[in-house]
């Protein structure tokens, strides 16, 4: 074997072994990417005009009983433009929620992809490839 053929060798293997790690740390990962896209589903079914309209009504109610100290039979019926403010905001609330979640989800993924998918098997490389180099620096004395 020739010096370029050695040179390919080690960066062969060490391209197989950094996929192998890449693979074994994805399918470690699967759980956390499972809590994450859960959060992420639970925020956009919210989003679902049934779930809006009963949070809203829930929400008139909680606020009727606890500001106005009215008994539970006066805050079950609301005129529908108070009902459909109380949709918008929550509506406001729930797209909000919504967001971070999307932003969290970003996040997730470039750091887990920068943290644990490339400076793990980037360092490695340039760890290995300064070791060489310093050991065909070094001039042995016989």
């Amino acid at each position: 074997m020739g010096a370029p053929n050695k040179k390919l060798a080690w960066r062969v293997i060490y391209v197989i072994c950094s996929l192998v790690y890449m693979a074994w740390v994805v399918y470690l990962s699967q759980f956390n990417f499972g809590l994450v896209h859960r959060d992420y589903r639970r925020a956009d079914n919210k989003l679902q005009p049934e779930t809006i309209e009963a949070v809203a009504l829930q929400e008139l109610f909680d606020r009727c009983i606890k500001e106005l100290g009215r008994e539970e039979s006066a805050c079950q019926s609301w005129p529908a433009e108070v009902v459909a403010d109380q949709q918008k905001i929550v509506l406001e609330m729930f797209e909000n929620e919504r967001s971070r979640m999307v932003r969290k989800l970003v996040l997730f993924y470039i750091y887990f992809g920068v943290i644990f998918l490339i400076l793990p098997p980037l360092i490695l490389y340039m760890t290995i490839t300064i070791l060489i180099r310093i050991y065909k620096s070094i001039k042995f004395v016989k």
